[in-house]
């Protein structure tokens, strides 16, 4: 029994104690011994709920952490709150950067290029990333996007 029904069973028990008494007095009530009144104790049953929570491996105790490649040039962070944006520019190639986030985030869901860039796009719990790798001269440029699904 959750601890919400077991406080509405016991206030309840209470309520109907009292009236029980009420409805059942006499008269002759100063001849009656005083007795203790009887406190009712509500049975609190434990139960683990066991829900099937998905934790975002980008955002830990409220706190937003965008993995970005080794050799990342950070030029533009906003990862205060959601959504959170890092960009970067890596000599990684366009496929270590496609493994990295593979890694990071598990399969892609969706891959697509337009105008010359990658942009692939993962779903983990609540939160969707998307990563779009384009070339910058003779660098990537990445852009991490990260926006909640509520």
């Amino acid at each position: 029994m959750k601890v919400k029904q077991a406080v509405k069973h016991f206030t309840l028990l209470s309520i109907m104690a009292v009236g029980v008494s009420a409805c059942s007095s006499t008269q002759e009530v100063e001849e009656q011994p005083v007795q203790e009144p009887v406190i009712v104790e509500p049975v609190i049953e434990e139960y683990e709920e066991v829900e099937e929570e998905v934790v975002s491996s980008v955002i830990n105790n409220g706190v937003i952490d965008i993995p970005v490649i080794e050799d990342a040039q950070v030029f533009a962070e906003f990862s205060d709150s959601l959504p959170a944006v890092i960009n970067y520019f890596t000599n990684a190639t366009e496929a270590e950067v496609v493994a990295f986030y593979a890694q990071a985030f598990g399969e892609p869901y969706t891959q697509e290029r337009k105008r010359g860039r990658l942009t692939l796009k993962y779903q983990e719990g609540e939160e969707a990333m998307r990563v779009v790798v384009s070339q910058q001269n003779k660098k990537r440029q990445v852009d991490v996007i990260i926006e909640s699904n509520k």
